[in-house]
């Protein structure tokens, strides 16, 4: 019953997703092409509705929501899980319309080569019409994935969670419980923000790759920062940063690391991100 009830939110989900996009199509479908031919303006004299253009273009916006929708899958599946930031949004936004500006390219020399014959190839069109294509459709996937991104971004940077390897035992840490992750003779620690210290089985290198680097920095060799756990940051020489770390309540040391000129940039990047 449960299973049946949990597939049918699905589908109702995506009902809603291709019932209020589709809507959206055939609405700018209807309307560009009153617009784009003047014998198409409903107020001239010699209008002609414009189905088979309106019926094509429900067609190209179908498909290109696919494309969209199915990129979209790939990325969150294989780099919006672990970060979202201006570089794989932008990756994701020009991928996306790579495909999109192929399938133009395949729709223009078949389909209109077809129904208007060689001799209306024009590279002026083309270019025009890919060009407003394409801003039409980052316009679009701007629309249609803005919110879920939105969630992707909050849920990576607070309910993460890090599973976590101790004695053949594996338990499950929120990233919302890590202060920070040290190593110190070959053993990586997890310190908790209520002071309490996780002695685990992994490499430094295996943490790096399971938490998200939307939430978490590797500072140095050592240790690996949340950006909770960041109380000062402070200029030293030889360009260095000098990071001092929120003492625990277990504590009223605090704990002082040091970050290389070469990672400065980088994490000052990181930084400001959180501010």
């Amino acid at each position: 019953m449960k299973t049946i009830i949990s597939s049918s939110k699905k589908f109702i989900n995506f009902s809603h997703f291709w019932v209020r996009n589709s809507l959206i199509i055939v609405i700018i479908s209807i309307l560009s092409n009153h617009l784009f031919e003047p014998e198409n303006f409903p107020f001239n004299k010699n209008y002609k509705f414009p189905l088979f253009p309106i019926v094509v273009s429900i067609i190209s916006g179908i498909t290109i929501i696919l494309i969209a929708r199915f990129n979209f899958k790939y990325f969150k599946n294989k780099y919006f899980t672990k970060k979202v930031n201006t570089q794989i949004l932008l990756r994701f936004l020009f991928s996306t319309l790579g495909y999109i500006t192929i399938l133009y390219l395949f729709l223009y020399y078949t389909l209109n080569g077809l129904i208007n014959g060689i001799e209306s190839y024009s590279i002026y069109h083309l270019l025009t019409g890919l060009s407003v294509s394409l801003l039409i459709c980052t316009l679009g996937i701007a629309l249609l994935f803005s919110i879920d991104i939105y969630k992707l971004h909050k849920l990576i940077s607070i309910k993460g969670t890090l599973k976590v390897q101790q004695g053949g035992k594996i338990s499950l840490v929120e990233y919302p419980e890590i202060a920070f992750i040290y190593s110190e003779n070959k053993i990586v620690y997890i310190v908790k923000t209520d002071g309490t210290t996780i002695s685990t089985d992994f490499t430094l290198n295996e943490v790096e790759n399971k938490v998200s680097e939307q939430s978490f920095f590797r500072a140095n060799r050592q240790i690996i920062l949340h950006i909770r756990s960041i109380e000062q940051v402070q200029s030293i020489e030889n360009g260095k940063l000098s990071v001092l770390l929120k003492p625990s309540l277990a504590s009223e040391q605090a704990f002082q690391i040091n970050i290389s000129r070469y990672k400065k940039q980088e994490f000052m990047n990181w930084f400001k991100g959180k501010l």
